[in-house]
């Protein structure tokens, strides 16, 4: 999400409920994934995570009740892996991961957030909208400092955590 491109509370609101529902569909493929290779405390964590961005996505849709809100294509919002670090990368997730990985890659995501919502609130163009970015950019640090704390209470992986002398093979 561009923050020059926020012109409205209805623009606001509409490409956070994108992010979110992205987010959300991100962390459920993640979860998806960890079943299959035998990670399930992994799966837990990711499932969790959409569970909370899933209850986000609810006040963000009563927030927007009443509003007719912009219709947001595809390739008008222009997110990838690189570009998009407010969701989580296709490619971020590692079958091996633990739990403190598992948190430290949503600690990137919700610090990604609330560096993104104080950016639309210094360039909002209506104080409304600048008080919406505000309150999500809050949101989103408390959420993350919440996710450090969840995260110390798991070990740091040591050297070599995803060291695997018998991968999966992939069947042709």
């Amino acid at each position: 999400m561009n923050e020059t491109s926020i012109l409205s509370k209805a623009d606001l609101l509409a490409r956070t409920l994108t992010m979110l529902s992205e987010t959300v569909e991100r962390y459920d493929l993640f979860a998806d994934q960890m079943d299959v290779v035998n990670n399930p405390e992994a799966a837990t964590i990711f499932r969790w995570l959409s569970d909370k961005q899933n209850s986000r996505t609810e006040v963000v849709k009563k927030l927007s009740e009443g509003l007719e809100l912009p219709h947001i294509s595809p390739w008008d919002y222009d997110w990838d892996d690189a570009i998009n670090t407010e969701v989580p990368g296709h490619s971020s997730a590692h079958y091996m991961m633990t739990p403190y990985h598992t948190l430290s890659l949503a600690i990137d995501v919700e610090q990604s957030a609330a560096k993104l919502f104080s950016e639309i609130e210094r360039n909002a163009q209506s104080p409304e909208t600048g008080k919406l970015a505000r309150s999500f950019a809050r949101e989103a640090k408390e959420f993350h400092e919440y996710l450090i704390y969840k995260r110390s209470e798991h070990p740091v992986p040591e050297v070599g955590w995803d060291e695997d002398h018998d991968p999966p093979q992939l069947l042709e």
